[in-house]
């Protein structure tokens, strides 16, 4: 209907030229025109069809333009929004990460203090469990609020999937450092960091999840600059550097979230999920009797 809409007034114009045409020819065959007038009235009538030819392309590649140069606008409008949208996510749940890193990086020194002097500095196992479930309640709120923000724009960051798939996968996997560092302080074996030497392993947990913790941060700087230098780039034409780390053993995110690996194991996991929640739902009974 739409395309039927455009071509009416080309149709109308085609009309008269032929009209027009024809009354000319009725016109000659009848003497009523001379042949110099019948050869005037030819040269007006080819004029005008040269000049409706070059209007219409000229008004056809105007629309066009303007129809482009409109997409456009509404492109990099939606963009600046998603990226707002999107950075305002990424600066929350950077800020969630940075909070819950430092207390890791904070626990071995406040177990030293503790040690050296307990009435002063107090050390409560209890309360540090407690804290290492809020620290995985605020994680999972954090990139809850991340994936959404990209989902809601996900038609401007489809490019980008792969990388918030693989910051995911990292989270779920510092979750499960968390919980096996809560496990390990409700050990018997670990009341003696109460009253002894600060242990190697406590230490070498807490730094550990810290690191997981600060690179899932760096994960999120990169991300940000690439939506920045998508989204922004053409803008102002120009492009921020991606992170350069010092030492080489540390990987960007492009580096290390290759496209195709991180769809499979994305797979991977997820029938390992979906395994376990077999497993959960249909509980093995072998030594029941059952």
């Amino acid at each position: 209907m739409a395309i039927l809409n455009r071509l009416k007034p080309y149709g109308l114009i085609l009309f008269v030229i032929v009209g027009y045409a024809l009354l000319l020819l009725i016109l000659r065959t009848t003497t009523t025109l001379t042949g110099s007038d019948f050869i005037s009235n030819i040269t007006i009538f080819i004029g005008w069809i040269v000049a409706l030819l070059i209007a219409g392309i000229h008004l056809s590649r105007t629309r066009k333009d303007n129809q482009i140069a409109k997409k456009e606008e509404i492109r990099r409008t939606l963009e600046i929004d998603a990226f707002r949208e999107i950075n305002k996510a990424i600066t929350n749940f950077s800020s969630l990460i940075t909070e819950a890193s430092t207390a890791y990086l904070w626990l071995p020194r406040k177990l030293k203090l503790h040690l050296e002097d307990p009435q002063i500095f107090k050390f409560n196992k209890l309360e540090v469990n407690l804290e290492t479930d809020q620290h995985i309640v605020k994680l999972l709120r954090g990139v809850t609020g991340f994936v959404l923000a990209i989902e809601a724009n996900e038609i401007a960051v489809i490019k980008f999937d792969h990388l918030r798939k693989y910051i995911q996968f990292k989270i779920d996997d510092v979750n499960d450092s968390i919980r096996d560092f809560r496990a390990y302080l409700a050990t018997p074996r670990t009341e003696r960091l109460v009253i002894g030497p600060v242990n190697s392993e406590f230490e070498n947990r807490c730094r550990e999840i810290h690191e997981e913790l600060d690179t899932i941060n760096c994960y999120l700087f990169d991300y940000r600059i690439e939506l920045m230098n998508l989204m922004l780039g053409e803008i102002f034409d120009s492009q921020v550097p991606v992170r350069k780390p010092r030492d080489p053993k540390y990987k960007t995110l492009t580096e290390v979230a290759i496209k195709e690996e991180v769809e499979k194991e994305a797979e991977e996991r997820e029938k390992k999920f979906l395994e376990q929640s077999r497993k959960e739902e249909h509980p093995s009974h072998e030594g029941t009797g059952k």
